[in-house]
């Protein structure tokens, strides 16, 4: 079935998108709730009345989502994971844990207006775009730091390192006459048999 949204339905469309969904979703929740009008049942003034009055809406709120754009912006919102220390980060920071932090400031956001497309692990300061409407989006600061990691997370990091390394030792091998330096580069052996070959020919 075809509706047009009259208002915004995050993952499924903008205020005046014409979209196709199931019968039922379309009448049991998005008609009922007056968030979209079925295409098929509409004449064509009752369209154009409509499309008036969502194209009126959305100037409407764009011109809020661009002065709630300001004040996203302007945040930094700060985090902290765990560190062990060889460098290996504990845990991560995704879409609902911005959502939730900027909920404290007073600013409701849904999580899938969050644009990251993986969550953050690693230490630093990130950038992350937050869509307030389909012309609108605001960059926002992330800053992670870091936190002590705990004695079994260090452990952890420790036996990953171990199994890493044995597993590139694995990988290597050594052909006959040659040798691996403390750098772990490969360089001709030091072949006595052959030192006393060549002494024996000269």
């Amino acid at each position: 079935m075809q509706v047009i949204l009259t208002e915004d339905v995050v993952g499924l469309g903008d205020i005046g998108e014409t979209v196709t969904v199931k019968p039922g979703y379309a009448r049991n929740f998005l008609i009922p709730r007056g968030t979209a009008i079925e295409l098929a049942s509409a004449s064509a003034k009752q369209v154009e009345h409509m499309s008036r009055r969502i194209n009126a809406k959305k100037r409407q709120l764009k011109g809020a989502a661009e002065e709630r754009a300001k004040e996203v912006s302007s945040l930094t919102l700060e985090f902290t994971l765990r560190g062990a220390s060889g460098g290996k980060v504990f845990g991560s920071i995704g879409n609902r844990d911005i959502a939730a932090k900027l909920l404290e400031q007073g600013i409701e956001i849904d999580r899938r207006r969050v644009m990251i497309a993986e969550p953050i692990r690693s230490i630093g300061e990130h950038k992350v775009s937050v869509k307030l409407h389909p012309e609108v989006t605001a960059n926002l600061t992330v800053v992670v730091n870091k936190a002590k990691a705990t004695e079994e997370e260090e452990a952890q990091e420790t036996e990953e390192a171990r199994a890493n390394l044995e597993a590139s030792d694995e990988d290597v091998e050594v052909v006959e006459g040659f040798d691996i330096d403390e750098d772990g580069a490969i360089v001709a052996a030091d072949d006595e048999d052959s030192d006393e070959k060549q002494d024996s020919e000269s």
